[in-house]
């Protein structure tokens, strides 16, 4: 092999490494696990989410598998070319397109008359890919001029509450370190979590972070199981506690505690029933080395699920100013 061969396959491995980091993904259909597992009940019905007029958009994430046409377009005309190691772009009467290794986002943009269109975004996760969409969010109170907001499906799965099995708490969990970004490493991958493999950057843009409020949580002891909350942290993406899924999710504020994941959750792991409803993470302790977490049920799993589970989704939380907020 010529030493600019090697040098081009070396490169080429460095970028598909890259590219897995920046997706993480199974694309399983891990999932279609029986209603009646981890607190469910058949006869329950599924809940009606919000309707999409009563919620805010803010940031954006992959959620909606892609149209197959785009799928192959994308797929057979944007590679790793083998003597360069680069990505190739394509561009023709009806589209182009590219990868952005940057981001690790494609960039499609479909062709009308030969005029472009509005760019797209997508995502790679396993064999699919997957539209990045303004997220939206349940409005969950509004107080001095500020907005507390979750949002209204599971954005991603296959989510360790803890990369490591055993005792942990919010503050040193792992769930933590990714949807905040900090400076700790992902034992998996020996990365740190602030270097875009988290959702804060994943979901946000710079500007957009500097509109999330920095809030500071505290998590409750567990009594029944005599585990301990640990210390308040700041944050500025959290989960809720119990006491505060309790206290928003009611008969009569309408939210959906049942909730749904994105295409692209299932596609990380998420498990979902036949109802396609999964299971979420709260931030609080449950049994000894469990978290608590909102079954398929759209009720509180007693004892929880172990920390180191991978078949749960989040449900992110953030504060901003009103003023911020798109409908």
């Amino acid at each position: 092999m010529t030493h600019k061969k090697l040098l081009s396959v070396i490169l080429a491995l460095v970028i598909m490494s890259s590219l897995v980091l920046f997706t993480g993904c199974k694309d399983t259909e891990i999932g279609k696990s029986d209603w009646t597992t981890n607190g469910g009940d058949p006869s329950i019905s599924k809940q009606d989410e919000v309707a999409d007029d009563k919620l805010v958009e803010f940031g954006m994430y992959p959620q909606t598998k892609a149209a197959a046409d785009v799928q192959s377009a994308i797929k057979n005309n944007v590679k790793i070319d083998p003597e360069t190691g680069l990505w190739t772009e394509y561009s023709d009467d009806k589209m182009s397109a590219k990868y952005d290794l940057e981001t690790g986002y494609y960039v499609y943009q479909a062709k009308v008359d030969g005029v472009a269109q509005e760019e797209q975004l997508y995502m790679s996760c396993g064999d699919n890919l997957y539209l990045v969409e303004p997220i939206k969010w349940i409005v969950l109170e509004k107080t001095g001029g500020e907005s507390l907001l979750i949002s209204s499906k599971i954005l991603d799965g296959g989510i360790k509450y803890n990369d490591l099995y055993g005792d942990c708490t919010w503050e040193t969990s792992s769930l933590r370190d990714w949807l905040n970004g900090t400076d700790e490493y992902n034992i998996n991958n020996g990365a740190k979590y602030k270097e875009k493999l988290n959702f804060l950057n994943r979901a946000f843009s710079e500007a957009e972070i500097a509109e999330l409020k920095k809030v500071t949580v505290s998590c409750a002891d567990n009594d029944t199981y005599k585990t301990e909350g640990g210390n308040d942290s700041e944050n500025v993406v959290y989960l809720l506690s119990q006491a505060e899924f309790n206290k928003y999710f009611t008969a009569e504020s309408g939210f959906n505690s049942m909730a749904y994941g994105t295409n692209y959750a299932k596609a990380r792991g998420l498990a979902s029933d036949n109802k396609d409803a999964g299971i979420w993470w709260l931030r609080d302790p449950g049994a000894k080395t469990f978290m608590l977490a909102v079954d398929r049920a759209g009720k509180i799993s007693e004892g929880g699920y172990t920390v180191n589970d991978i078949t749960e989704g989040v449900r992110p939380v953030i504060k901003v100013s009103d003023s911020v907020l798109s409908k």
